[in-house]
């Protein structure tokens, strides 16, 4: 009963509102179909509705030309969506970056399970902070977090995959937590 309550008070308080993943999952079609795109930890969506142990949101971000992937911020790559198919996102703009690359500005509506949202993304950055020091540290003296630009971390910290053993949502706890703190080159 408490669970239940729980997650209607989530639910209810997040109507509406921004909301964030807080582990990688699939962004479905409708609650429990077929998959449309991943969504990484860290993204942002929009709560639009509530279906049982599903929740109806809307993903927007920008896309470097026609890819799949889509990113929280013009010219950063700080990777929100990977899309199964390029069809399912709706293009709802065209943006330069800084360097004159043009950027798809893009939407796309499913349904994740409730269990995913956070309803505030220092809860991530809290996580990939305790996650950096806890394994990077234990090896060797931790880098700056504006040691590396934004686009950069997610390369360093994908060299050490391997020896810090982080799981892929721990790897994506740590690189939004580094990308949040990084400089934008």
């Amino acid at each position: 009963m408490r669970k239940i309550l729980a997650t209607l008070t989530l639910s209810l308080s997040l109507f509406g509102a921004d909301a964030f993943i807080g582990s990688q999952t699939a962004l479905l079609d409708k609650a429990g179909g077929k998959e449309l795109a991943a969504l990484h930890v860290g993204a942002k969506v929009k709560v639009l509705g509530d279906s049982g142990e599903y929740t109806q949101v809307e993903y927007k971000g920008f896309v470097p030309g026609e890819g799949a992937n889509a990113y929280a911020r013009l010219g950063i790559l700080e990777l929100d969506l990977t899309a199964k198919d390029t069809k399912t996102l709706e293009v709802i703009g065209k943006k330069m970056d800084d360097y004159d690359n043009e950027w798809l500005e893009v939407s796309v509506k499913g349904f994740v399970k409730k269990e995913v949202l956070k309803n505030d993304i220092t809860q991530i950055y809290a996580s990939g902070e305790s996650l950096f020091k806890e394994r990077c540290g234990g090896c060797h003296a931790l880098h700056g977090y504006d040691e590396f630009g934004v686009n950069v971390w997610p390369s360093v910290i994908e060299t050490m995959i391997t020896n810090s053993a982080l799981e892929p949502n721990e790897f994506e706890e740590v690189v939004r937590f580094l990308q949040s703190k990084a400089p934008v080159e």
